[in-house]
């Protein structure tokens, strides 16, 4: 009677715990595809390729005496932005700016180089200014196409220099081509590459030099390179991760100042790694616009 009545304990425990695991597992498997919903609600809202941002600053200076407005292009990585870059064009028509300046990472390793001329051919009614970035530096086949720019009226500039004027402004430019994580010329050596006392642009793909920028004797530069820290995080602002900066990078987007020269670094337009998607991280173009602090009564930053 006992050993019965045992057994039929042990029956009663074994059903209780079996069907206490079935009622888990169906709890488990329904939080797991809360959490894969949640995730890929997640993803999926952040894949905002269909808008593209548009960033202004405005920066005033006693060096220009007319307003210069430029057009910051970073990033394509050989990425098409609708038929002949439309969607990219049909921003910078609209505000039609007085030259465009091209940071760094037009062209990418084994892509279609093609698509990176398509927006080329389709700023050739602005002055270009084009200096290299890693990624176009990786490529075998750079100088090639850095003399196809030139052919097609793009100003190549790889360590060197030049002038860009508007009515009564003028302004240098100054190249510096990507050479690795760390600059190959000193940052007191930079003033010898000026020629002039004017407004001066130093175009340089990476923004985490800032420890040269801090020393560098020129008014501006203008970079990309970060990607705006690919995945951003919603409502801060914020970007993940930046090379050689590492997590929740500092210099991933927007305007700093660094000991009297402004750093203005653009989120840029594509991704390095097709495989690795931007998130909640728009493309975007800027414009910056130099204009004279006396004339508008506006304090130079």
């Amino acid at each position: 009677c006992i050993t019965r009545s045992t057994q039929i304990i042990n029956f009663i425990v074994m059903w209780k715990n079996h069907v206490l695991f079935i009622i888990m597992e169906s709890y488990m498997n329904r939080i797991v595809k809360g959490i894969a919903l949640a995730a890929g609600t997640y993803v999926a809202c952040g894949l905002q390729y269909r808008k593209m941002d548009q960033t202004e600053y405005l920066i005033s200076t006693d060096k220009v005496q007319d307003d210069i407005c430029i057009c910051v292009l970073s990033d394509l990585h050989c990425r098409k932005f609708g038929d002949k870059q439309s969607r990219i064009m049909k921003i910078v028509d609209q505000r039609h700016p007085d030259l465009v300046m091209i940071p760094g990472d037009l062209f990418d390793v084994d892509r279609d180089f093609s698509i990176s001329f398509m927006l080329i051919d389709a700023l050739k009614n602005y002055p270009v200014y084009f200096t290299s970035g890693n990624h176009d530096n990786y490529l075998n086949q750079i100088d090639e196409l850095r003399r196809i720019l030139q052919q097609k009226g793009v100003h190549v500039l790889e360590d060197e220099g030049t002038v860009f004027s508007k009515g009564n402004s003028t302004i240098e430019i100054f190249g510096m081509s990507d050479h690795g994580r760390k600059p190959v010329i000193q940052a007191s050596d930079l003033k010898y590459m000026f020629h002039t006392d004017l407004y001066r642009i130093l175009i340089s793909h990476r923004p985490e030099y800032t420890e040269f920028y801090k020393k560098a004797d020129c008014d501006l530069v203008v970079s990309g390179h970060v990607h705006g820290g690919q995945w951003r995080i919603p409502l801060m602002k914020r970007g993940m991760y930046a090379p050689q900066q590492g997590l929740f990078p500092e210099y991933s987007q927007g305007i700093h100042r660094l000991n009297g020269t402004d750093l203005v670094i653009s989120r840029g337009l594509a991704s390095g790694n097709p495989m690795i998607p931007r998130l909640y991280n728009n493309p975007e173009i800027v414009f910056i616009q130099l204009t004279n602090q006396k004339k508008n009564n506006i304090s130079a930053k």
